[in-house]
């Protein structure tokens, strides 16, 4: 749910008295909060925090962890410009094929802006590989070429999450995080970049109607169910929706490689997409040098409504379980209201929220980078009754629902895994119930064969474990009769399910042992623990990646006889999860990493969903896997990249948030700034002509030390923070406000004292009441 106005205009709050006077800009930190982000039209789900690349000299975009971000301003003659040197091999002539016949590429300017020396194009595949006469689509992709002579051959290819975000915007993020290869990033089959884009306005409606009211959930959810299928019928109409799932989307990758011309490639995928990403591996042994896997999306998750212990063991590793209790409690007994804008209209819309669904959005917002460390003192106030605190996240609700394809979304997962209705008697987060009501509407999905990569014909499949969610979860039910699913030999594992204080680990399910399964218990709340660094190396992993998490390792669970299965992957994977990750909990993602043998796996203090987007450790560690598989750690995954933001740290107030919002409402402390400048050099000046007064010059000095004070606190306040407060020390800060106007109130009133005097004492008088009255209030 990406928030309200750009990096920008939060950053405006902190830098707008420095502009003024010339002082150089207040500090910004790695991350801003989405819940000052601008809506766009498509822009990413959950409460947003822009990340600024540590590691890219000049960065371009604002990452997500689902793989979309604002686009970086090049030439339109940079985006249709592509290398002399491999103008063959990436762009073949097409030539009049069918269906059944080797998939093709196409190029096509860009759909958006890109840096120089990018690349854009459509990968012409089947719709179906197992209708040889079928229609063919087209899945976009966009290569950016690395020059220079430490070009390494082997490029990296990303997807984005969802199902349903987009990849091409994260193109300058991954160039400056891996500068000597070339990055791929493809599109999903039916998505933005797409053709065709499974777009359903219908389903986003029902979304926006349902957060009007408080309304009966079964009411709620035959809206969504009769919305969803009026969706499900209109693409019906124009697609093949059998087409549209992970094992065609995992196909379309191989089908990219060999088209290119690339004999090898690593492959990088985030959240949903690295379900793809190991089908990918298993598929393409012979194309795969390495496995990148940020926010590890199980293979086998459990029913719908895993969502709330999910999110309630994060909660207790925040260590804020008694407050979040105390917010649910007081947002069911009395939800708040709050307007923000319509994704649909573009006009404003109020959200009447209760206790669930402030739940959800929480939960979204853990998503994003930079969110986390404000989570316990935002908790914290909307506990104690500051329910306005909850605007920064609300304003990230219409970007949620106009971030996605909900089509191809819905298409994906109501076929690999159609969600189970939520247990009767128990309330589940918003998302999770939308997902159950609106796959109950659509018909089972049809059986086909699992999709072959560059040939018309069919392979046999095995039964559909890969899901999703809008901001990549993984909280599904395995499907119900359908194929498609993870191919032989592709790591599978079990979503913990956990209480306030600690999650239950499931063991997952490998290529050695499919049916063997083993949970081992988490005794202690991991609020109350210590980040220890430590590495989860596979049977054959290297073990000197350091990460967070209990020490020591889950024991096996003891192979059982299975039946003959194909060789699992053998490319070496490296998975790494975030410590706060609500949607894909480490602990899952780590027990697949133990019982895979070519896998590692390191966890990353501090952060949550979509690791590499919000960890500058994380971005070096990928690095240096991608370089050396086998490389020793380059940072402490330990180390968290912000510090958290307690209630006893911050002045809890919206009023920081609305300023970024409309920063006219900065107009009282930037007059008071000015006035006291001026205040102070005529008073000088006067001084050494021997016609001045010392109080006004005492006064005009007095100003302007409050304003140099409450500068350099914000100069080491998290930007992201400032979506819900302000530092402690700013009201006792503005005791030396109130003292220049009375100093100046004394020198206007003086009887030798000039007219113009009176000035700074107004401006002191309208600026107190204004920060007494309202920022600190």
């Amino acid at each position: 749910m990406q928030g309200v106005r750009g990096a920008a205009v939060t950053a405006f709050v902190a830098a707008f008295v420095l502009t003024l006077l010339g002082v150089p800009g207040a500090q910004a930190d790695a991350g801003t909060t989405r819940a000052v982000a601008a809506p766009t039209p498509q822009v990413s789900a959950t409460p947003h925090i822009s990340t600024t690349p540590p590691v890219t000299p000049t960065p371009a975009t604002t990452p997500r962890s689902t793989g979309r971000a604002t686009p970086h301003a090049t030439s339109s003659a940079a985006r249709t410009a592509r290398p002399r040197t491999r103008t063959a091999q990436t762009m073949p002539k097409a030539s009049g094929t069918t269906a059944a016949a080797q998939a093709r590429v196409e190029q096509r300017p860009c759909p958006l802006r890109l840096p120089a020396g990018t690349l854009c194009g459509v990968l012409v595949v089947p719709e179906r590989r197992d209708l040889p006469s079928g229609r063919t689509i087209k899945v976009g992709y966009a290569v950016h070429y690395a020059e220079g002579p430490a070009r390494k051959a082997d490029p990296v290819v990303y997807m984005g999450g969802g199902p349903g975000a987009s990849s091409e915007q994260v193109i300058p993020f991954l160039a400056g995080m891996l500068p000597d290869r070339d990055v791929v990033a493809i599109e999903q089959r039916g998505g933005q970049y797409s053709e065709p884009r499974l777009q359903c306005p219908e389903i986003a409606k029902s979304l926006v109607q349902v957060l009007q009211t408080t309304g009966q959930a079964a009411q709620e959810n035959a809206l969504l169910a009769e919305n969803g299928l009026a969706c499900r019928t209109r693409l019906a109409q124009q697609v093949s929706l059998a087409g549209y799932r992970t094992s065609e989307i995992a196909a379309d990758v191989v089908d990219l490689r060999k088209a290119l011309g690339y004999p090898k490639w690593n492959l990088l995928g985030v959240s949903y997409s690295t379900r793809v990403m190991l089908q990918v591996a298993a598929r393409d042994p012979q194309g795969t040098r390495s496995v990148v896997l940020d926010s590890l999306a199980p293979g086998r998750v459990g029913p719908d409504g895993d969502g709330w212990p999910r999110l309630a063991a994060t909660i207790a590793k925040l260590g804020i379980t008694a407050r979040f209790d105390a917010m649910v409690a007081r947002l069911n007994a009395k939800p708040v209201s709050l307007t923000t804008r319509d994704p649909l209209t573009g006009g404003e819309v109020t959200l009447v929220l209760d206790g669930a669904d402030a739940a959800t959005i929480l939960a979204e917002s853990l998503q994003e980078p930079g969110v986390i460390p404000i989570i316990p003192a935002l908790v914290d106030g909307v506990a104690g009754g500051r329910t306005a605190l909850l605007q920064a996240l609300v304003d990230g609700v219409g970007d949620e629902l106009s971030s996605h394809e909900w089509g191809l979304y819905y298409a994906v997962k109501c076929q690999d895994q159609r969600p189970a209705a939520p247990q009767q008697g128990t309330r589940p987060l918003f998302t999770d119930s939308a997902d159950a009501a609106v796959c109950s509407a659509w018909p089972a999905p049809e059986k086909t064969a699992v999709a072959s990569p560059s040939t018309g014909t069919a392979a046999t499949g095995t039964k559909s474990g890969t899901g999703g969610k809008t901001a990549d979860r993984a909280n599904a039910a395995d499907g119900k009769g359908t194929t498609g699913g993870p191919q032989a030999g592709t790591p599978q594992s079990e979503t913990p399910k956990a209480g306030n204080t600690g999650g239950q680990t499931s063991q997952s399910q490998t290529p050695q042992d499919k049916t063997s399964q083993n949970k081992t218990s988490q005794n202690r709340t991991p609020g109350n623990r210590t980040p220890g660094a430590r590495t989860t190396p596979g049977t054959t992993g290297s073990a000197n990646t350091r990460g967070t998490g209990r020490a020591g390792r889950a024991k096996p669970t003891a192979p059982r006889t299975a039946p003959a299965r194909k060789p699992g992957i053998t490319a070496p994977v490296l998975v790494v999860g975030g410590q706060f990750d609500a949607t894909t909990p480490p602990e899952a993602a780590r027990e697949t990493a133990l019982r895979t043998p070519s896998a590692r796996f390191v966890e990353f203090a501090g952060v949550g969903h979509g690791v590499m987007f919000s960890s500058r450790c994380s971005q070096r560690t990928i690095a240096a896997f991608v370089d050396d598989p086998a490389a020793s750690a380059p940072c402490d995954p330990a180390e968290p990249p912000r510090p958290m933001v307690r209630p006893d740290t911050i002045l809890l107030t919206s009023s920081a948030y609305e300023i970024a919002k409309h920063p006219v409402l900065l107009i009282p402390m930037a007059g008071f700034a000015l006035v006291s400048l001026l205040q102070l050099l005529l008073g000088l000046v006067a001084l050494v002509r021997r016609r001045g007064d010392w109080l006004a010059v005492l006064g005009g000095l007095l100003g302007v030390a409050f304003t140099v004070l409450v500068v350099h606190s914000l100069r080491g306040f998290s930007v992201t923070a400032l979506s819900i407060g302000l530092p402690k020390e700013v009201p006792w800060y503005g005791l030396i406000a109130v003292a220049a106007w009375l100093v100046s109130t004394v020198s206007a009133f003086r009887l030798r004292a000039h007219t113009f005097a009176i000035i700074p004492c107004l401006a002191g008088l309208a600026y107190i009441t204004w920060m007494y009255g309202w920022l600190v209030a």
